[in-house]
């Protein structure tokens, strides 16, 4: 098999890993190749997940640095659970005079104003003590089960867009465009913070990864061994990662698979240092990604036709 990434739906109270399951259950592994998902989603939590087979997975980290995530986060305000949602235990409620009466009051826009105002751009934010942020190689959710609280430091994200969708107290629902390594469960705990009050999720959806959308996702029922999988419902990584497009001679394309760095001197085409360039064969089949280092054509990873 090609490359491919494919666009999976994973329901919620599944894990990520029973995803890929599928994907290892129901393919022949000489088909298969390395396999890899594009960033967890716990279980709690349903949507777009990102399977990448037979060298796709090596755009893991790009995918995950460069491209945004779009999430639909419906919370709780006046409660606070241990581990963000409502999978935990309740640890705190707010019987103020203050949720009681004003927060009540509060219109859709004056909490998309307030919401703006405050989040929008730059965002510091430590990850929630149950998720799967690593400290020395074990996840923060498997100290928090033992009873251990372990607290990382803040790191910088990007909040691009906020959208209250639904205000109906106590319930608020609104739409997050966030930098990759956003905790949504942190990032709505802090918005209730600041509009006076508690808050936990009651459901979490991601919506999408860059262009890539639950409206042409894979539902479970379509995944490998189910009732309508092909594998022409995947992705070649060129679809699913934006770049630059070049086709090289068959000499030059040669001396790239074999990881030789081609100078640019060697081209009448202006490439763009600031850019990734897709590669290609006069075949047009998709040899790898490259960038531009020290007026050299320098790849970042290279696809094998044979795995």
């Amino acid at each position: 098999m090609e490359p491919l990434i494919f666009n999976c739906f994973k329901p919620a109270r599944m894990s990520s890993y029973d995803i890929i399951r599928e994907f290892k259950r129901n393919i022949p592994k000489k088909d298969l190749g390395k396999i890899g998902h594009f960033g967890t989603l716990d279980p709690f939590a349903c949507g777009v997940l990102l399977i990448g087979v037979s060298g796709a997975q090596k755009l893991n980290n790009l995918i995950h640095d460069d491209l945004t995530k779009t999430y639909l986060a419906i919370g709780k305000l006046g409660v606070d659970y241990d581990t963000g949602d409502m999978t935990g235990i309740c640890t705190q409620t707010d019987d103020s005079d203050y949720f009681n009466k004003e927060i009540p009051q509060f219109s859709k826009d004056f909490i998309q104003s307030q919401l703006e105002e405050k989040f929008l751009g730059t965002y510091w934010q430590a990850p929630h003590k149950f998720s799967a942020a690593k400290y020395e190689g074990k996840k923060l959710y498997e100290y928090a089960r033992e009873g251990v609280e372990i607290k990382k430091a803040k790191k910088e994200r990007f909040v691009h867009k906020i959208e209250v969708v639904k205000y109906a107290f106590p319930y608020l629902s609104i739409r997050f465009e966030v930098s990759s390594g956003t905790y949504i469960r942190t990032l709505f705990s802090d918005c209730a913070q600041y509009l006076g009050t508690l808050g936990t999720l009651v459901s979490l959806v991601r919506e999408s990864i860059g262009d890539m959308n639950i409206h042409n996702s894979i539902p479970y029922k379509g995944l490998p061994g189910k009732e309508s999988f092909s594998k022409d419902l995947g992705m070649t990584p060129d679809e699913a990662y934006p770049a630059q497009k070049y086709t090289l001679n068959d000499k030059l394309a040669a001396h790239f698979v074999n990881g030789v760095q081609l100078s640019l001197t060697q081209f009448d085409y202006k490439f763009d240092a600031t850019k990734k360039y897709w590669l290609y064969n006069e075949k047009n089949e998709l040899l790898g990604l490259a960038n531009i280092e020290n007026e050299k054509i320098k790849s970042q990873f290279i696809f094998s036709f044979n795995s």
